[in-house]
């Protein structure tokens, strides 16, 4: 505001208008003397005994035509808002050497409006330009990540920001776009948030100058930065919260025992599976075995050492299968198997894990000897059974084998 108030002046009276300005001086009422009011300004004829009242700049016109200006006249136009001064309009020199007319007090009100317009406009928002010290001062103490946008870029990066993502103050303001510091992924409802996500925040990965990630929630806010539209960005570190979860939801779809998935995750996942089948119209198949002979080692060589045994056994079902097939355990000493896209017979599937059951049993167990019966039941196009009749139909094959091997013991 100083320059501009300061151009078309020659250096030295730029020198004592900024003076003024860095003193502190002031525009009082005083300067305003009813008697000298023409229209919405104030003409001051030299030599006019008024205390206080004196040009700051004094004409550099030598030449003075009759009736004209004088060195040590004034023409004043206050910048009022609600009966409050603001400032003022100083006319040092017209450029035409006259004393004002009706044009130029026009001009001069004219121009004091817009003044006045500007002058608020800029008290409005004066609290949202991240120079202030007040906003600095709370940012730079804020746990959580601030950042300001305006258009593609940054205006502000709080010092959380720059521990969150690993770059320097002067680099984040250098990126073009901001939103590099988004996991791709994320960057759109990053950007445009609707609804709920405008009020909870949008859950995204940000992505770290080493370009590893940090887990943010991510909350926008629109605001005026002075004459600029802009927005605050608020980052909040989730990493902790996001491994919680997971870490939640592993156990929730895993048994405890053995590693392997539980009931729950069947039940969740299964339905999935059968409708990439249809989609695809391949077949699957469910396959339920339990261990023969098991409960022999919980009663000779107690519970502690059948876990054990579960534990040795579930991994040893695990490796012999496709990293495709996944192994549920379904309940005691029974594991189903979900065979996906099922290419060979499955009868040679089973004899795989009885062989490799027989060998681990002599090795590990020779005392209490354990063998695994199965029982299956096959999805195909042209048998389009619901999960329920499969389950149902593996089921009954195993009771018949285990009948079976009963009979033959």
């Amino acid at each position: 505001m100083v320059a501009y108030a300061a151009r078309g002046l020659v250096p030295e009276d730029e020198a004592v208008l900024r003076r003024f300005v860095e003193q502190g001086g002031t525009v009082t009422a005083s300067r305003f003397p009813p008697s000298c009011r023409i229209g919405s300004s104030y003409y001051i004829p030299a030599r006019t005994p008024l205390e206080e009242v004196s040009p700051l700049v004094r004409s550099r016109r030598r030449f003075i035509v009759p009736g004209g200006w004088h060195e040590d006249d004034l023409l004043l136009t206050p910048l009022e808002f609600e009966g409050q001064i603001l400032g003022a309009i100083s006319v040092d020199d017209p450029r035409d050497g006259s004393r004002p007319t009706p044009a130029t007090l026009h001009a001069l009100a004219e121009l004091a409006r817009m003044a006045v317009a500007s002058l608020r406009g800029a008290e409005r928002t004066r609290r949202f330009d991240p120079d202030q010290s007040l906003f600095r001062v709370l940012a730079e103490h804020c746990m959580a990540g601030l950042l300001v946008t305006e258009g593609d870029r940054l205006s502000y990066a709080n010092g959380r920001v720059v521990d969150l993502f690993g770059y320097s103050r002067e680099e984040l303001l250098a990126l073009c776009p901001w939103w590099q510091l988004i996991h791709p992924d994320e960057r759109a409802a990053v950007l445009r948030p609707t609804g709920e996500l405008q009020r909870a925040g949008v859950r995204a990965r940000g992505v770290r100058k080493d370009a590893s990630t940090v887990w943010l929630l991510v909350r926008t806010y629109p605001l005026q930065c002075l004459d600029r539209q802009a927005h605050l960005v608020d980052l909040l570190d989730i990493s902790e919260q996001v491994q919680t979860e997971a870490l939640l939801r592993e156990k929730a779809m895993h048994d405890p025992l053995t590693g392997l998935f539980n009931r729950h995750y069947f039940d969740e996942t299964i339905h999935t599976e059968l409708k990439r089948s249809q989609r695809y119209k391949r077949s699957f198949t469910l396959l339920l075995t339990d261990l023969r002979g098991f409960k022999r080692v919980n009663d000779q060589l107690g519970h502690a050492r059948g876990d054990e045994v579960l534990r040795s056994i579930a991994q040893l079902i695990r490796q012999t299968l496709r990293e495709s097939d996944w192994v549920v355990r379904y309940g005691g000493d029974e594991f189903l198997i979900v065979l996906p896209e099922t290419a060979n017979p499955v009868d040679v599937v089973v004899q795989r894990l009885q062989t490799t059951l027989d060998l681990w049993s002599r090795e590990h167990l020779p005392e209490v000897p354990i063998a695994i019966d199965a029982g299956w039941a096959v999805w195909t196009p042209d048998r389009p059974y619901t999960i329920r009749e499969l389950l149902e139909e593996a089921d009954a094959q195993l009771y018949a084998e285990k009948k079976r091997q009963g009979l033959r013991l």
